[in-house]
């Protein structure tokens, strides 16, 4: 399934000239000049977008200025913008010689990466120019013995020049988030700073303590605060060299994630849709919310951010536009600019702490995919998640959905299909209502000729049917195009025997509908209720019955729970990744042989060598770029597709790890592994899960476990840190001789070697004996350490004995030996 967590910023690159022209659209809208808080908040936001430099000058040298962990030296001369209502200054350009350094946080992989991308040890670089930006106390330090005089031409190009190219590039407004904010009294303030003329060419750097840059433009929301960055025109987004919490926080316990300071919380969404000009996309969004922020004046909302930024597909050319913005009957203006990727509301009154408050949104904007041939006649958004206004990461929300759209088309939707009928205002429109009363993350929707296969089904757990739908294209769709004819019937059986296997595994189907509809994209998405799937029924057997698993797994790991952080998003992918996994074992003929593919396939990938942004190969192999919590930061330049073999296919062998643990070593015997899935739903459900949360819950079931008696584990902290924290891969060599007691009994006595990871590293592993008249025997033993000699008593002499025949335990190679 595709997240916010993977999609790509990307941005086209133009000529400045170009980039100024597209810029001649209204970027306030709204009550213009009236006198509210919203028209002072207007103002002040004006002033800070023209980033005149009226200010003044200072001549300053070796000064020095410490943001966070960055440090930097000027000797030259600032110029300042001139001061705001309030005596505010919120910029100055930088021309002379300075440095910057950054010393990398204390963990591994910002160590690594830093020497991944820039070949060294810490962030740094000499530089002749710098743009500021600020709303902390950056101005009294560095505008010490400040005199009047204008600025030079080539400063006020610099600051012009800027906030533009932030814009495009990463789709930030730098002027709304000083302005947003200055009006909702942010303590401490914002930093950014974009450096260039040195070694190290143009990159920037941002300090947010409240976290909204880094979360809103780039995805940051395991606590980072500060990022610095460079944008890479080859691959059209900004990469992270180096992205870290404020210094102050590694001493606060927990993580200090990145909602910690949204300013509302949304409750619902009542969106009235209006479809009937596709691609064009006019959208009402009543959007109720609760105050979170003690007398907030401004409200950022995400939208369309993560378009891509190709010739067809811009942020530019397709975003969403705000085009009116009330309270009731008061309007109110908006802050949206091209390039942008959100808007921010300007209220007209302090907003007090816990207040309900409905805003009212137009947006309007070409905001489908025209796809060529067939495909025409069906209309996919641009982005399943961004076409939404979103404050927060992954906020839950209910929704109420009325779309008109044309007679020829139906409407396939997250959510219960209330009614559906002729709209009364427009002879050759329809009007379908949907809702979904369950507060869920995101959803979507697509617009075409579908035709509909559905049946009413009753899961376990509950007493009345729901519907399960499949929404497929008509057959002269897909003529003219490489699709093969759409399988609808396999597809809804799928989907039902989905539900009802993941329902007795991990606790009831949590809404009230449940369908999928046909995309003709390669990769499967899953929103709450309504999965977009490429119809994938040929190819490998167990391939096929595992993709649709996957996607259906989804409806628990993603939206019952979903995860915390970009950093927690293996609990998803790598728990839908396993679980297609153990229904196409269920569903296949061959439940071993399909076990032993999909393994096989998820370990070698581990060892293969990363390819780079520019598609050549890169060094060393994906296993040990970084621990799984690292989320989509696992993907670099130099480590593309990193993300995808890491948090997919060893999320999943970690999984599989834990349900080997929590097994009955001698039977087989699952069920603790199963009670503890249905439990980390329970306590979770409805809401957001981090791995530490995980941890805590797999361990209290683990201590109950048969393996943690025998071995006197207490918890799971030892397994965490190694293969979640860690990027350890072991390898395993079984040595064992069968001795015979003067007494005649039978003694397996033998070592087990690890090696290829640190000395404390430990892990529990199976060993299985074959003997004669196909009987087995099955038992465990635990490696701590480079070498852990054994003893088991036997009642026969085995024919074989095998450590992990059946691939439980990650590693790059197991073997067993006998004397």
């Amino acid at each position: 399934m595709k997240t916010p967590l993977q999609m790509a910023r990307r941005v086209l690159v133009l000529a400045l000239l170009v980039l100024a022209a597209s810029s001649a659209r209204p970027s306030v809208l709204g009550a213009g000049a009236q006198d509210d808080l919203s028209g002072k908040g207007k103002q002040l936001y004006d002033h800070i977008k023209a980033f005149k430099l009226t200010g003044g000058t200072a001549d300053v040298t070796n000064l020095t200025l410490k943001r966070d962990r960055v440090e930097m030296t000027f000797t030259g001369t600032f110029h300042f913008a001139g001061p705001a209502e309030g005596g505010a200054v919120t910029g100055a350009v930088f021309t002379g010689q300075g440095t910057m350094k950054a010393a990398a946080p204390p963990t591994d992989f910002e160590r690594e990466n830093v020497k991944r991308l820039l070949g060294a040890d810490a962030v740094e670089s000499d530089f002749k120019t710098a743009v500021l930006r600020f709303s902390d106390d950056t101005f009294p330090l560095i505008s010490a013995g400040r005199k009047d005089g204008a600025a030079p031409a080539t400063a006020q190009k610099l600051a012009n020049d800027t906030d533009l190219r932030v814009m495009q590039e990463q789709g930030v407004n730098l002027p709304a988030r000083l302005a947003a904010g200055l009006l909702n009294g942010d303590n401490p303030g914002v930093f950014f700073a974009q450096f260039d003329g040195g070694r190290r060419a143009r990159f920037s750097y941002v300090f947010d303590p409240q976290s909204r840059i880094p979360a809103s433009a780039f995805n940051l929301t395991g606590g980072e605060k500060g990022i610095i960055f460079q944008y890479q025109s080859s691959i059209y987004f900004s990469e992270p060299w180096m992205a870290f919490p404020a210094i102050d926080d590694y001493g606060k316990p927990g993580v200090v994630y990145s909602d910690a300071d949204d300013v509302i919380d949304v409750q619902s969404y009542q969106l009235g849709i209006d479809v009937r000009r596709v691609p064009t996309l006019a959208m009402n969004a009543r959007i109720t919310f609760n105050v979170r922020k003690a007398n907030a004046r401004a409200i950022y909302f995400n939208v369309g951010e993560s378009l891509s930024m190709s010739q067809q597909r811009s942020r530019l050319s397709n975003q969403l536009r705000v085009k009116r913005v009330r309270v009731g009957d008061r309007e109110l203006n908006a802050i949206m600019e091209d390039w942008e990727g959100g808007f921010t509301v300007l209220l007209d009154k302090p907003a007090q702490q816990n207040e309900s408050i409905t805003l009212n949104v137009d947006l309007e904007g070409p905001f489908f995919q025209v796809l060529p041939g067939g495909f025409s006649e069906c209309f996919y958004l641009h982005d399943n998640v961004s076409w939404l206004p979103r404050h927060g990461y992954l906020d839950r929300a209910a929704y109420d959905f009325t779309f008109r759209y044309r007679k020829r088309d139906k409407i396939a939707s997250a959510g219960t299909r209330v009614s559906e009928a002729p709209d009364s205002e427009d002879p050759n429109g329809m009007v379908s209502q949907y809702k979904l009363t369950y507060p869920v993350p995101f959803v979507t929707f697509a617009v075409g000729p579908f035709e509909r296969k559905s049946k009413q089904v009753t899961f376990e757990g509950r007493t009345t049917p729901i519907p399960v739908e499949f929404n497929s294209v008509p057959q002269r769709v897909l003529n003219g195009t490489n699709m093969v004819a759409v399988n609808a019937d396999l597809i809804l059986d799928e989907l039902d025997n989905g539900v009802r296997y993941f329902s007795a595994m991990f606790g009831s189907y949590p809404y009230d509908s449940f369908g999928a509809t046909f995309h003709p994209f390669p990769f499967g998405q899953s929103p709450a209720t309504m999965m977009m799937l490429i119809p994938a029924t040929r190819g490998r057997e167990s391939d096929v019955y595992s993709f649709f698993a996957h996607e259906t797994a989804h409806q628990w790991w993603g939206h019952a729970v979903v995860w915390r952080s970009y950093r927690d998003q293996w609990l998803s992918e790598g728990f839908a990744e396993y679980s297609g996994l153990l229904y196409s074992a269920k569903r296949t003929g061959d439940p071993a042989k399909t076990t032993m593919e999909l393994l096989r396939d998820m370990r070698q990938s581990l060892l293969e060598v990363p390819s780079t942004a520019s598609g050549g190969a890169g060094r060393g192999r994906i296993n040990d770029i970084g621990p799984i919590v690292l989320g989509f930061r696992l993907n670099t330049t130099k480590t593309a597709g990193a993300y995808q073999t890491l948090i997919y296919s060893k999320g999943a062998l970690v999984l599989r790890m834990l349900h080997f643990l929590m097994s009955n070593p001698t039977n087989g015997n699952d069920a603790a592994f199963t009670a503890m899935m249905k439990d980390f739903v329970e306590q979770k459900r409805n809401g957001a899960a981090g791995t530490e949360d995980f941890q805590r819950i797999a361990s209290l079931h683990f201590a109950r476990t048969s393996i943690a008696g025998r071995f006197g584990m207490t918890n799971l902290d030892w397994f965490f840190k190694q293969w979640v924290y860690g990027t350890g891969l072991p390898s395993y060599a079984l040595e064992y001789e069968m001795v015979t007691n003067p007494d005649g009994s039978l003694i397996l006595k033998g070592v087990v070697k690890q090696t290829g990871v640190p000395d404390d590293f430990q892990m529990v592993l199976p060993i299985v004996m074959s003997f004669d008249g196909n009987q087995e025997a099955r038992t465990s033993v635990r490696a701590n350490g480079p070498s852990t000699p054994f003893e088991l008593k036997l009642p026969a002499r085995p024919k074989k004995v095998e450590l992990d025949p059946f691939n439980w335990v990650l590693s790059e190679k197991t073997a067993s030996r006998g004397k």
